[in-house]
């Protein structure tokens, strides 16, 4: 436990020695630290989804959904750790920005590519009636555009059956 503990504390850029000095702050950094992981953790999930998606090989997914997850590591550490508390509330503030951002972007990178294959089917279904209502107005705009071959389609049913008419007696007579 004592191992999990200061992984969370490394993520949360908490100083292991102040730490140890000042125990009740314990809880709060290893939250921290847990939440920046995690953070990290569903975004490479996420990253690693959404590029198997396009690249259909795991292999290059795996590594840059790695690196995302890296990325998204380094990044959300450096912006905790580097946020202080200030007597004025808008300093505060200021520097949560970025971190705020980075929330939001990774909102919509992680949920995204889940909302996809979570309503996957009902997509693939809206398509499929798109596409059949699209070609079925293709074909109707087709006959409109072109009369004659309604007229061309009805007379070649007509030979077609001229034809086997023809062949039918010398069928019989064979």
């Amino acid at each position: 436990m004592q191992v999990l503990t200061r992984f969370f504390w490394f993520c949360s850029g908490a100083n292991f020695s102040i730490l140890q000095k000042v125990p009740t702050e314990s809880n709060k950094y290893l939250g921290i630290g847990a939440t920046v992981f995690f953070t990290a953790v569903f975004a490479a999930l996420a990253g690693f989804y959404a590029l198997y998606t396009v690249f259909q090989t795991g292999v290059i997914a795996l590594i840059f959904a790695l690196l995302w997850g890296a990325m998204v590591f380094n990044l959300d550490r450096f912006i905790v750790s580097s946020m202080r508390k200030k007597e004025r509330g808008w300093s505060e503030w200021k520097l949560a920005i970025p971190r705020l951002v980075l929330a939001i972007l990774l909102a919509v990178v992680i949920s995204k590519p889940l909302e996809l294959k979570l309503f996957e089917r009902e997509i693939n279904r809206k398509l499929d009636e798109q596409k059949i209502a699209f070609f079925k107005q293709s074909k109707d705009s087709l006959a409109k555009g072109f009369p004659e071959i309604q007229a061309l389609e009805s007379e070649k049913e007509v030979v077609k059956e001229e034809i086997n008419q023809a062949r039918l007696p010398r069928q019989v007579a064979a």
